[in-house]
């Protein structure tokens, strides 16, 4: 009797362990190795089953650049086009027309990450940002089920001192304050968001921005705390002089882990959206073309998918749908050649694959 109560209890011992010790295994969210299943996005504001999104800057057309107003119908056939190949996209402003997005959105099944831009004291400052913030929530009103989010603001601390649209992060923090009580006031539930930098996240960088990063928490219910990013691989790899199209692992693992991006994951309890990643199809270099920048966005969509060390996925936004002739002045020659379409084409430079 005593060697089968024995027997029984080192049984009930063995299958504790066991079950203690796959808890943890499960509770792992950066695994060491590539196996194991693949979990979904964190705290995910995007209804598709698709992760791959995209960045629609409207100023494509001859002439066009921010304070140019874009017609109704260019808008329409935007975003006709971006229904063929996307369930989402996100935007940077609701100036010059934009804020027809959301309505136009609607009538395509789309949904719109709606972006705010910040207006620097020199450009409008708080009324005009305000004004904009106000200009959202109209919009957003009438078709709350197309708007995922409102972003406040766009790479806003990046570069203090030469960026020419540098916002306070105090500031931004403010802009956000306003727009909850604005979406309390209409008795809408939608998330508020903003997108940082790589660095934003970053303690030991010039673009920290910890008033941001406590609104995208404290503004939010739990399952809606996220804060964009913008993440570029193709600066990496510039940067280093290792040109691999083909594989972004390692540039993803550094942002992640050296440029704060975990730490918006662990110490504000965030998920992270990718707020731009992509690969310019033109510019100074010769790797800056159309065939790497449609293996990059194969490479991107595999990683994103969860395809990746940490077994995540990762909503995202390419950037950008259309490439826009007034952004001559980015570095490389790269900033009129980010887009999926040539300006005014009507076919895109590759096919583009499923995104699932």
């Amino acid at each position: 009797m005593k060697t089968i109560k024995k027997f029984n209890v080192l049984l009930y011992t063995l299958v504790f362990l066991f079950v203690i010790t796959s808890c943890n295994k499960n509770d792992d969210i950066t695994p060491s190795n590539n196996e194991g299943e693949i979990k979904e996005a964190n705290k995910d504001v995007v209804a598709s089953k698709e992760h791959m999104g995209i960045c629609y800057g409207p100023y494509h057309k001859a002439g066009q650049a921010p304070t140019t107003p874009i017609p109704t119908q260019q808008i329409k056939d935007d975003l006709s086009l971006i229904a063929t190949h996307f369930d989402f996209l996100r935007t940077y402003t609701v100036a010059d027309n934009m804020e027809k997005v959301v309505e136009i959105a609607a009538s395509k099944n789309l949904q719109v990450a709606l972006g705010v831009h910040c207006y620097p004291n020199n450009q409008g400052g708080a009324a005009k940002t305000k004004a904009d913030i106000d200009k959202a929530i109209n919009a957003t009103k009438a078709h709350k089920s197309t708007v995922l989010c409102i972003i406040i603001g766009n790479e806003t601390s990046l570069n203090k001192g030469s960026n020419p649209n540098y916002v306070d992060p105090s500031v931004v923090a403010g802009y956000m304050d306003y727009a909850k009580t604005k979406l309390d006031g209409e008795g809408l539930d939608i998330p508020i968001t903003s997108c940082l930098s790589a660095g934003g996240a970053d303690v030991n960088s010039g673009e920290y921005a910890p008033q941001i990063l406590e609104k995208c928490r404290d503004l939010n219910s739990e399952e809606h705390r996220i804060i964009m990013m913008n993440i570029y691989p193709f600066y990496g790899q510039l940067a280093t002089n290792n040109i691999t199209p083909s594989d972004i692992s390692g540039n993803m693992e550094w942002s992640f882990n050296n440029q704060g991006i975990r730490a918006a994951e662990t110490k504000y309890g965030l998920s992270v959206v990718i707020g731009e990643i992509g690969w310019p199809t033109g510019g100074h270099n010769s790797f800056q073309n159309v065939t790497n920048a449609e293996i990059n966005f194969k490479t991107t969509l595999s990683w994103i998918n969860g395809n990746n060390t940490y077994r995540q996925a990762y909503n995202t936004f390419w950037f950008e749908m259309f490439d826009e002739p007034w952004k001559t002045a980015e570095p490389h020659g790269a900033g009129t050649h980010w887009g999926l379409y040539e300006s005014t084409s009507q076919s895109p430079k590759f096919t583009i694959p499923s995104l699932l």
